[in-house]
């Protein structure tokens, strides 16, 4: 094993030239960083059913084809999906209405190849533990063979919740995040992981918190809780809160999930504004 010493100024040149995958909500990229969700790195989204975990990871996953002429990766993603949360269909919509916001951004406007476009996204049904695990430890091989900037797990906590003591979730899980990390450094890709929210008996009452417990926190280089806000007057409005990040401030934002329509065709498209 060979090991390198650089200095800071080569550390930063590095990190600061990264690409990021961005969400097209101005304000939800500032919580993720300056523009989005960064590479070499784990991020990771929580919040309660219906906050729009699975909207965002399919989002990302339409944002990483954005072409490199408008400052995008041109690139693929692997979706993980640990609890059938994925929907052709409505990544079908996502994906065709991102590419015509790009189309119309560009100086020559290029037809937009669908089915190109569907085939940059590689899907895997990873339900139950033992399913899940026999592909993370086929994943590297995996990633030497494809473009891959973008990899979604959908969720992280599901895999976990049966069949399986709380110290060998523990030792498991940080050995395939250890690994994860990894490839996100070395293959400058971004890893993206839904969590799901549990209650927290104590003393004075129950709180609400993140999955896997306070060890798994700290594992992520950065945290986002995302929240419905029920008092607003237009339900498709949502709060994203970064609640740990290694290299943006704290911040906080409210973004739209919107429905769209293109070219006079009646489709939806689930796009944030």
């Amino acid at each position: 094993m060979s090991i390198s010493i650089v200095n800071a100024a080569e550390l930063w040149q590095r990190d600061t030239s990264l690409p990021a995958i961005p969400t097209f909500s101005q304000s939800l990229d500032k919580v993720f960083g300056d523009d989005g969700v960064q590479l070499c790195s784990l991020t990771e989204l929580l919040g309660l059913p219906g906050t729009g975990k699975t909207q965002i990871s399919m989002q990302l996953c339409a944002a990483v084809q954005i072409p490199k002429v408008l400052g995008g990766l041109d690139a693929e993603a692997l979706y993980i999906d640990t609890n059938t949360n994925f929907t052709p269909e409505r990544f079908r919509d996502i994906l065709i209405g991102s590419l015509e916001k790009c189309n119309r951004l560009l100086d020559s406007p290029t037809e937009i190849n669908e089915e190109a476009a569907l085939n940059k996204l590689h899907y895997v049904n990873a339900f139950g533990l033992e399913k899940y695990c026999a592909f993370m430890l086929r994943l590297p091989n995996l990633i030497e063979k494809l473009q891959i900037r973008l990899i979604v797990i959908d969720s992280i906590a599901f895999p976990f919740k049966e069949g399986i003591t709380p110290s060998q979730r523990t030792g498991l899980l940080f050995r395939q995040m250890a690994e994860l990390q990894r490839l996100a450094v070395e293959k400058q890709i971004a890893v993206v992981v839904t969590n799901e929210m549990t209650t927290r008996v104590g003393l004075s009452g129950g709180d609400i918190v993140g999955s896997l417990g306070d060890a798994w926190a700290h594992r992520c280089n950065k945290r986002v809780l995302l929240s419905k806000h029920d008092d607003d007057a237009d339900p498709s409005v949502r709060a994203a809160v970064c609640l740990k990040s290694n290299d943006s401030p704290n911040n906080v934002a409210r973004f739209r999930v919107s429905m769209l329509c293109y070219s006079g065709r009646n489709i939806k498209r689930y796009l944030f504004s």
